[in-house]
């Protein structure tokens, strides 16, 4: 008995293939070079704003320790030899431009308060120390202002 071939059979073992993988083309080799310098070019571009942001974030944590550390040394004195009032007017933490402290300020108030927090005028036995400490943005170049307060009583 012979086997014959089938003419599509046929055609597939003797064809080496329809489709032909020579390389690519010099366009899309153009097109792919193109889409890697748009993609590279955005995430150079990103760099820049991502310090940016950084440093915000990083003034923003040196200046939250700034109004803790004033905090702490009131703290240490004990109620009564702190005095009410305008403990700090706002400025300056550092005479030095070349000191990171130059670009702080500070303010700090006690204030006698009652049970309600309401400020009064006489010995409550309860005072708030509210310490503010300013700093620029760098991202949008406006003073920003950490604050935060604190109770401290007497007993």
């Amino acid at each position: 008995m012979i086997i014959s071939y089938s003419p599509i059979r046929k055609l597939f073992l003797t064809t080496k293939s329809l489709v032909k993988n020579e390389g690519l083309s010099l366009i899309e080799i153009m097109v792919s070079l193109t889409i890697l310098v748009v993609a590279f070019i955005s995430l150079v571009q990103s760099f820049p704003m991502a310090s940016t942001i950084n440093k915000t974030a990083e003034n923003a944590t040196k200046a939250s320790y700034l109004a803790q550390a004033e905090i702490e040394r009131l703290y240490s004195l004990g109620y009564d030899h702190i005095a009410t009032g305008t403990i700090e007017t706002k400025q300056r933490l550092s005479n030095d431009p070349n000191n990171y402290l130059y670009y702080f300020q500070r303010q700090t108030i006690v204030n006698n308060v009652d049970i309600n927090l309401q400020t009064v005028a006489n010995d409550s036995e309860l005072k708030k120390i509210s310490v503010s400490v300013y700093y620029t943005n760098s991202l949008s170049k406006t003073e920003k202002a950490y604050d935060t307060s604190t109770l401290i009583s007497r007993w």
